[in-house]
């Protein structure tokens, strides 16, 4: 959950881009630099060190993001950087996702498997929770070999776990209280 300050500059942002019709945009574009903030840590450290000048930071943002992303999100990461909040773009990009879903009637779905679902089954599985939620879904999938079998499927605070773990754990749980 993002904190106050990130949920502040995640909405002055969204309602920019939202009036400039590219909320879309801005969220696709503002995921790629978390990813890459994210495969290198030290370049968000670079700019998160006080003891780099500004100038040079901005330089480097120019460099790196100029040709790729919208200007106006480009002001928005210096910006950001200027008042040292750049350690922050990761919870911002959090909550602009979640005001993006929020009024576009989206909802993520992650869904844990023991193993990759198949095409077909993974679009069932998309179909039937759009159903679920009435809202368009995102899914993501993982795998998680120590779930045995079975599918645990997150939907905002919800969780429902029909993995085999669980079920011989419950069947465990049990049997132990049925012994003692």
């Amino acid at each position: 959950m993002a904190n106050i300050v990130s949920e502040r500059y995640a909405l002055s942002l969204y309602e920019v881009a939202k009036d400039a019709k590219k909320d879309e945009l801005f969220l696709s574009e503002l995921t790629a630099v978390c990813e890459i903030f994210a495969q290198n840590p030290d370049f968000l450290k670079v700019l998160s060190t006080p003891s780099i000048a500004l100038e040079e930071k901005q330089t480097v943002l120019k460099n790196v993001f100029a040709e790729r992303m919208e200007p106006f999100l480009l002001n928005f990461l210096m910006l950001i950087t200027e008042k040292n909040r750049i350690g922050l773009v990761s919870d911002m990009c959090e909550a602009y996702k979640e005001m993006y879903y929020l009024e576009n009637g989206i909802a993520e779905v992650c869904a844990v498997t023991a193993q990759p679902m198949s095409e077909a089954l993974t679009e069932k599985l998309r179909q039937k929770m759009c159903k679920v939620t009435g809202k368009k879904v995102v899914l993501k999938t993982a795998v998680d070999p120590t779930l045995l079998g079975g599918i645990v499927v997150k939907v905002d605070n919800k969780q429902f776990d029909t993995s085999l773990r669980t079920r011989l754990s419950e069947m465990a749980q049990q049997l132990s209280n049925t012994i003692a």
